[in-house]
This record gives C-alpha cells, sequence and structure tokens, in this order.
C-alpha cells in the first residue's frame, strides 16, 4: 500500500519535486538566494500550476517564500496549495515517523467550551500515558481549552520537552505528564471482523481503521486484509474519518483490495493536467493481486462502507469516488472535506511546494466535489466509544444497514451531530494527494 493529498506517482525522484529541468534546476540550486528561489518558483507555476492563466502577479513585498507562493494563487477555488519543509513532509510520509505527543482534539459542544481527545496515535508517548479517545481536556500545561484552540499552546518539534495534560475520563480528573519522543506511526488504528444478520442469513463484516495513504503502512494493511479474506467477509466497512490522503498509488491499491479481481483493466482515477502538460495525463487502473501484495476481497462483496468526516479528504475521496463507478459505495458520517486535485510535491531549498496540478475523475468521468461527498445516512463522530467498537455510533449504523438495507432513522437520529463539525486541534497534517 502506499498523506492528506493526492499525488501521482511516477518516481522518487518525481515525488521529491524532480521530473524536468527547471523542477531540477530549483532543487539543486545551491545559492538559494531569494531572487533565485521566487524566479525558479515563478517558472516552475507558470508551466506545471493548475489555474495557471489565472494566477495573479506575485507579491514582491511578501517577507517569506511561503508569503510569495500564496500571493500567486488562484482564490477562491484554490483552497487546497499550500508550502511545508520537506523535513517535515519526508518524516511523516516516507520515514513514518512523527516528533510530538501523538493527539488530536476537537470541540464536542456548539458553545466550543467541551474540548475532547478526537484520536490518540496508538504507538506514541500520551497512547502510552494512557490518554484515550473521547477523554475530555480540562487544561495542557496550563492553558484553557480556549487557549489551546486559539493556538496559544507553544508548538514543539523536538523530543525530550515534558507536557502536562490534565484531563477528565470516566468521571475522573487525572493529570498525565509526558515527554515529547520522535516515535513511529501506526496508521492502521484498528481492525475487527463482526458477526452480522444480512439479508440472506449470517455474515461476516470486516473493518479497518486507515488514517493515512502511505507505503509504509502496506504490511499492516495486507495483513488485515489477510484475516478478512480467510474469514470470508461479504461487506467491509473502511474507516476514514480521519485519513486526510495522501498518495494516489497506495489509494489505488486499497481500492484494488477491496474490489478484488473484477476490477481489474478498469479505471480507478484519471488524472488531468493543465493543457500544457496534457502528455501527463494519466488512466491509473485497478491493480491484480500480485502487483499489491495483497490479498483482495472476494468477488461477490455487494457494496463498501466508508465512515466520513469533514476531514475525510483527497485521496480518501479518490477512492471513494473511484470505487462507486463499478460498486455500491455507502458513506456513513458527515460531508468530506472536497479536494478532487492534487500535486507532485516540488522540493527546492528545504521547502516543500504542494501546488495544485491536476484534478481527478473516475472511471466514468466523474468528479468536481468541491463541496465534498454527502453521507449517505448522516452520523457524528461517537467519541463515546473506541474505533473498532460495534457500538460506537458510525459503526452501529453501518451494520444496521448491512441487516436493513437503510440507515436506520430511528438510529441515525438519535446520533447527528448537534454541533457543527470543526477541524482537529494538535498534530495534524494538511489534506491532500499526491504522486510519489
Amino acid at each position: 500500500m502506499k498523506w492528506v493529498c493526492v499525488v501521482v506517482v511516477a518516481a522518487l525522484l518525481q515525488a521529491c519535486g524532480g521530473g524536468d529541468d527547471a523542477d531540477t534546476a530549483a532543487a539543486t540550486d545551491q545559492s538559494c538566494s531569494i531572487d533565485s528561489q521566487r524566479q525558479s518558483l515563478g517558472t516552475f507555476m507558470q508551466a506545471k500550476y493548475y489555474w495557471y492563466r489565472d494566477m495573479p502577479a506575485p507579491d514582491e513585498s511578501a517577507a517569506t517564500m511561503d508569503g510569495y507562493f500564496q500571493s500567486m494563487l488562484y482564490r477562491p477555488p484554490d483552497r487546497y496549495s499550500y508550502t511545508q519543509p520537506t523535513a517535515a513532509f519526508d518524516q511523516v510520509f516516507t520515514q513514518g515517523r512523527r516528533i510530538g505527543y501523538g493527539y488530536t482534539l476537537v470541540w464536542g459542544d456548539a458553545s466550543q467550551s467541551t474540548l475532547r481527545v478526537r484520536n490518540v496515535e496508538p504507538l506514541s508517548p500520551v497512547a502510552a500515558a494512557g490518554l484515550r479517545r473521547g477523554d475530555t481536556i480540562i487544561a495542557i500545561d496550563s492553558y484553557s481549552p480556549s487557549d489551546i484552540a486559539q493556538g496559544l499552546l507553544p508548538a514543539v518539534t523536538t523530543a525530550g520537552v515534558p507536557r502536562t495534560f490534565v484531563v477528565l475520563a470516566a468521571g475522573a480528573i487525572r493529570q498525565i505528564t509526558v515527554d515529547s519522543a520522535d516515535f513511529p506511526l501506526q496508521q492502521v488504528a484498528a481492525t475487527n471482523i463482526f458477526d452480522a444478520q444480512g439479508s440472506a442469513g449470517p455474515e461476516k463484516v470486516a473493518y479497518l481503521a486507515y488514517n493515512q495513504f502511505v507505503s509504509y503502512s502496506e504490511p499492516d494493511v495486507d495483513t488485515a486484509f489477510a484475516q478478512f479474506a480467510a474469514a470470508g467477509v461479504s461487506d467491509i466497512i473502511l474507516d476514514l474519518r480521519y485519513n486526510g490522503g495522501g498518495s494516489i498509488a497506495v489509494s489505488r491499491d486499497l481500492a484494488s483490495l477491496v474490489g478484488g479481481a473484477k476490477m481489474l483493466g478498469k479505471v480507478f482515477a484519471e488524472l488531468r493536467f493543465n493543457d500544457q502538460q496534457s502528455a501527463s495525463d494519466e488512466d491509473m487502473l485497478f491493480m491484480p493481486q500480485q502487483a499489491t501484495d495483497g490479498t483482495p476481497l472476494r468477488d461477490g462483496v455487494p457494496r463498501v462502507f466508508v465512515l466520513t468526516s469533514g476531514g475525510t479528504a483527497s485521496a480518501s475521496e479518490l477512492l471513494i469516488n473511484g470505487l462507486r463507478a463499478y460498486m455500491p459505495v455507502v458513506l456513513v458520517g458527515e460531508t468530506t472535506y472536497g479536494k478532487p486535485y492534487g500535486f507532485i510535491p516540488r522540493d527546492a531549498c528545504g521547502i516543500n511546494y504542494e501546488a495544485v496540478q491536476f484534478e481527478s475523475f473516475n472511471g466514468l468521468g466523474a468528479g468536481e466535489f468541491t463541496s465534498g461527498i454527502q453521507p449517505d445516512c448522516q452520523v457524528a463522530d461517537d467519541l463515546d466509544h473506541q474505533l473498532g467498537d460495534p457500538q460506537e455510533a458510525s459503526i452501529r449504523t453501518a451494520l444496521n444497514y448491512v441487516t436493513t438495507g437503510n440507515c436506520g432513522a430511528a438510529v441515525t437520529r438519535q446520533i447527528v451531530r448537534q454541533v457543527p463539525a470543526t477541524a482537529p486541534i494538535g498534530e495534524t497534517v494538511p489534506p491532500g494527494m499526491f504522486v510519489d
């Protein structure tokens, strides 16, 4: 299997910004003077940026290269392009590690007074200390929830920095002090196999919580699908609520495991570049078993359930769109982010420029989901249960659908979000998809 963005994968050099003379010159420019960086970036954007015709003149007074880059973006359509340090990109997407504590938070009420733990990295310092999904944050390093939401809690980028969490969990207040660390990321957050009563009798339903499309997650995904195939599952629930995207190739591989042999030779995604780069347009096909090194689910799986949130973005949406050209895809949760665009990362002088370079469509030519993909069953993110728990609201709704063939109005009515969905706070990754 192969980050929250959609990227086209051709070669590692291209994934890191190579591919033509202009890119190579930018990446190898030893002076890295401001003038050289700006000239090189301008040349790149005029050639590769998806909306190059509508690109405004750059702001020559910008104080940083990020500010210069941002001034060239075509607003408002482009709410997707961004920059980040190359080292940060490599750490998450290539090395599979992060320096920090390993948590994200979200508001749990309409008045934004209760801050709760949304997700905990399984191998992180806070996980080892017992912080769990659903815990309520009273304070972090004496910063209140409102302080934290305003970004007043200092960011930590080095290991060995102590941080104290005061949390409410199971009716009791406790204090946790941990040091930041360089820890491995585990993108397969949870798996399970549920027993359900389907329309034709008892059946097995697989569950996979998957947080980012990155190549180093492939062994864990393959292990899970081997277990699913051995159990003879008839349905699968993919939990992509916290998956902001990543590699297009990895998204394609996961979709191939879900779809099985009946998908071979069919188009998973069509990538369309700007008119100057039309030679790069590509149809990405579903992959056979020997290419993914995984065990596809047996043919005959009637549909796939995907659990979604506002953070389900880019390569996650690509998977949804790619599969639903050929099979029913039932979305349970909240409307997705809305990012049908992707990029080939460009590395220059220690900065990764993730500028939109292509738009994605499925095998039927459907795409353009910039407003997000709406759920079939609207369900709030249930922080009162752990990932993989059959009583968790989204999972419970999907299992009810297996039995009844519908969302179950009586069930869903109780769990529709009463507060607006908000962006997570903490150690997050920008949404996107890329070619690597």
